[in-house]
């Protein structure tokens, strides 16, 4: 084993080992990392949608939707 391998094995923790502060920094760290990945998904989603809906927007592909026009002045 190299000093990586043995840094890697001496950081991992059972989870039931923990004291109740341990379990707390833990659950809190996944509920965070759960969240960011949540976040970044969602934005890359909508990111996703704009450049599409730009996209169609500026190429025209609807052809069943015709310029606008004024129906009533006022």
């Amino acid at each position: 084993m190299n000093e990586s391998e043995v840094n890697r094995e001496e950081r991992l923790v059972e989870f039931e080992r923990l004291n109740m502060l341990g379990r707390l920094v833990c659950l809190g760290g996944l509920a965070a990392r759960f969240t960011t990945g949540a976040i970044h998904a969602a934005a890359r989603r909508a990111t996703d949608i704009y450049t599409d809906a730009e996209k169609a927007f500026k190429e025209g592909r609807d052809p069943n939707v015709e310029d606008a026009r004024i129906l009533d002045e006022e």
